[in-house]
């Protein structure tokens, strides 16, 4: 799979969030540590963003994971 132009893993993150708005490029949006906190906040970018906007995440290399 290729990736994305917004493609930018961060130290301590398990996801990258991307949103693109109608059909233009993806673009970086935000990072979440786990699962949940990805979840929440996908849900809260839908409901500020509106229609047109369409987001995805990217499970990043687990070398970028936090270190438990």
């Amino acid at each position: 799979m290729s990736r994305p132009k917004a493609y930018s893993p961060e130290h301590g993150y398990k996801y990258q969030i991307l949103s693109r708005y109608n059909s233009e490029a993806y673009e970086h949006c935000d990072y979440a540590k786990d699962r949940k906190e990805l979840l929440h906040l996908l849900e809260n970018y839908r409901q500020a963003y509106g229609a047109g906007f369409s987001f995805k995440s990217i499970l990043l290399p687990q070398k970028y994971w936090n270190k438990a």
